[in-house]
Parts: structure tokens; C-alpha cells; sequence
């Protein structure tokens, strides 16, 4: 510093170093201890070595870093908490979700078009199917539940039935697809599970997976901790092809405790509670147009479309022949699928996303003269769309 003496705040602020000497310095930022505070900084760092580009969920095996930063992220993005733990440390932004949230449609846009089996779509890796909007504080069940519950467990028995794969499930089969048929036409609903009450020939949900019960052994008396003072041994059929032969305590506290549903029969009387709302239709058309180059391929293939309206599904095409989403001639309705408590526009793109292989990949033109390349037409049978739309419809109302 200067070698002359201060003798005022003016001497002070004109001294030549003063600018240095009362310059705020930056304050440091905590040190990190917590992990996800290292894992996000570690994520941050590869989207600044990779100019701005996100970690993708990749299936590439040499890419499973990529994969693992990728479903942290997510993870991240999902809960307030972790934002808000984050956020002091976000020099990117990547916690911005107002830039960062796709909707449903532009997230199955993304994801991949062919698809071997309804298995495939369902796969774990699918954003239709993901269960994103659990928070990390959320509760799985009341005290009370858990209390039977943690009885119930301390009472399994040494051997744990295992599932395994059933030899003779086509005999059953056709009878997970008529119940999700019923699911996503309203015949059947989806209860709570209650009164640890699991009856011969029903089906539940358990996990978000369908399951019968094919036969109920004779009922014995048990000592033990347990409030129930009888038990029997089930067996049990799932819709992914497996079995099993569980204690029916067993499967009803597992029921419980991780928020089971029961599936009502086709005869029960039942209404919309004031909580349903029916959001919309799904439909399934087929072309009457006389137009050669529809009929020429329909000569040789079932050709459909799949659309959806909030509203009447006759009104919706009351004026069929003068649009190009119609091929600008009249159609038919196949069939017509009430949607309850799901987004009407969303289904129909998944169900599009899961329907692509399908897709009418030929232009035709409109007898204006103008060239139209369908987008909601597939080549495909009737069976196949109904255990789509199904299939699809039913494990989003399993998952809520």
C-alpha cells in the first residue's frame, strides 16, 4: 500500500489501492459431502466435456456411466427435495424444470418404434409406465396397515413360494386379455384391496401386474401372532406367464402393504365416484372410401385407424369425407373405448408409439389432387389393435 498516512474516508477512497482493498470478494460455496451432491456434480462435469448434451438412457453396454448419470438426473428432476438440496450447486440449469419436462407425448416421441411384444412396451425402460411422480417422502401405507402387516411377516413360513413359468398358461391367457378388455371399457373396475378377503376365480393386481386364483386349498387352523386364525394355500396364476402356490395371509398382507387392487366382476353395479372424470374416447375406424388406391390396399390388408375425441366419437366424423385425416371418404366405427382418469390425447400417442411397426407407410392421393401420407392408419388385424389399446388402457389404470 501506498506509504502516505490516511486521515479521512475521503483519503481512504482516493487511495490507489482502495478499489482492490474494498472489492467484494466471491463467497466460496460449501464444501460437498453429501453423495448426490457429488453424483450431480460428476453429472454436471460430463455435460460440460460433452458441449451442452445430456446423459442419454442408453442400452449400449459401453455406455452404462451415460446410462447410470442419465437415470440420476431424472431421479433428481423428480423430487422437490432433491432440487432444492441441488439447486445451489446447478450452474447449468439442469434442474430447471420448466425447460427441462417433456410431456408425455413428446417423451414416447423419443423412445424407440419397433416392438417385439406387448412386453416390450410394458418394458421397464418405458416413460408411459414409469412411476416418476412418487416423492421420495411419500408413505406406502397407514401405521395401522403396517403393524398387521410386520405380523403377518414375522408368520411366513421357512419355505417362500417362488414363482415360475407355467407349461400349460394359453389355457388362461385368453382370460388376462378379456379382463384388460373390461378394464379399459369400464365392465370391470379397479377397488382397494380389504378385509384380507381373496376369493376362488377373482382377480387382483398386485404390483401393477394382474393375477388370478386359479384354486384355494383347505383351510387349517394357525398358532401363531397372526389376528387370522385360519390359513390355506393358494395357487396363483399371473398374466406374465408364471405361478405360484403362496399362503393366502401371506399374499393378502403383501396386498396390503403394497397397495393391491381388486378387480371387480362384470356383474357388479357400480358408478363413477365424483373423483372420475371421463376424459375422452379412443376409436378404431375402417375406411369405406371408394377411392381405387384405398380399396387397392385393402384388397390385400385390414387397414384401421386409431384416433381419439373428447367428445362423441359420431360427431367426430360426421364430416369424414371432406378430411384428409379420413382419406376424404366415409368410415365405419369398430370400436370405441371410454377413457377414465387418463389423458385421452396422451393414450392415443402411445398407442400410436406401440402401433408403429403397423403403420400405413404409402401416400395416396386425394381425389382434390393433393397427396396425403397417412400418420393414423395401420395395416394391421382388429385383434391385434383391441390387445394393444387394451393391454395399454389397463396397466396405466393398474399403475395409478
Amino acid at each position: 500500500m501506498s506509504n502516505y498516512t490516511i486521515r479521512s474516508l475521503e483519503d481512504v477512497f482516493n487511495d490507489p489501492e482502495a478499489d482492490e482493498l474494498l472489492e467484494q470478494k466471491p463467497k466460496e460455496k460449501p464444501v460437498a459431502s453429501d453423495p448426490d451432491i457429488e453424483n450431480f456434480k460428476e453429472i454436471q462435469e460430463w455435460v460440460k466435456q460433452h458441449h451442452g448434451k445430456e446423459p442419454e438412457k442408453t442400452r449400449d453396454m459401453s455406455r452404462m456411466t451415460e446410462r447410470r448419470m442419465a437415470n440420476r438426473l431424472k431421479g433428481y428432476r423428480s423430487h422437490e427435495d432433491m432440487i432444492e438440496l441441488l439447486k445451489p450447486y446447478d450452474e447449468l440449469g439442469l434442474l430447471n424444470k420448466e425447460s427441462q419436462k417433456l410431456t408425455l407425448e413428446d417423451a414416447v416421441k423419443k423412445e424407440k418404434q419397433d416392438f417385439d411384444s406387448l412386453d416390450d412396451i410394458f418394458g421397464d425402460d418405458s416413460v408411459l409406465f414409469d412411476d416418476h411422480q412418487q416423492t421420495i417422502n411419500s408413505k406406502l401405507f397407514d401405521t395401522k396397515k403396517l403393524h398387521e402387516i410386520k405380523r403377518e411377516q414375522e408368520n411366513q413360513p421357512s419355505r417362500v413360494s417362488q414363482r415360475h413359468h407355467m407349461a400349460d398358461f394359453k389355457k388362461y391367457e385368453h382370460l388376462f386379455k378379456q379382463v384388460q378388455a373390461d378394464l379399459a371399457s369400464g365392465k370391470r373396475q379397479l377397488r382397494p384391496f380389504k378385509n384380507y378377503e381373496i376369493l376362488l376365480h377373482h382377480f387382483y393386481v398386485l404390483k401393477g401386474q394382474l393375477l388370478y386364483i386359479e384354486a384355494v386349498g383347505e383351510k387349517k387352523l394357525v398358532n401363531n401372532k397372526s389376528q387370522r386364525k385360519t390359513d390355506a394355500r393358494l395357487h396363483v396364476i399371473y398374466e406374465n406367464g408364471t405361478e405360484n402356490t403362496p399362503l393366502l395371509n401371506g399374499l393378502a398382507a403383501s396386498m396390503y402393504g403394497r397397495n393391491g387392487k381388486i378387480v371387480t366382476e362384470p356383474d357388479d353395479h357400480f358408478e363413477l365416484s365424483s373423483d372420475d372424470q371421463v376424459t375422452g374416447y379412443i376409436y378404431v375406424l375402417q375406411s369405406e372410401s371408394n377411392n381405387p388406391e384405398v380399396q387397392r390396399v385393402q384388397e390385400d390388408h385390414s387397414l384401421y385407424k386409431v384416433g381419439f375425441t373428447t367428445g362423441s366419437v359420431e360427431k367426430r366424423i360426421a364430416n369424414a369425407e371432406n378430411e384428409p385425416t379420413y382419406l376424404y371418404g366415409p368410415v365405419k366405427i369398430c370400436e370405441e373405448f371410454q377413457v377414465t382418469n387418463l389423458n385421452s390425447e396422451a393414450l392415443e400417442t402411445a398407442i400410436h408409439h406401440a402401433l408403429a411397426n403397423y403403420r400405413l407407410d404409402v401416400d395416396i392421393k386425394a381425389p382434390n389432387g393433393k397427396s396425403i401420407h397417412p400418420r393414423e392408419w395401420f395395416v394391421t388385424d382388429l385383434d391385434t389393435i383391441n390387445d394393444v389399446v387394451n393391454g395399454i388402457v389397463a396397466k396405466l389404470q393398474m399403475d395409478q
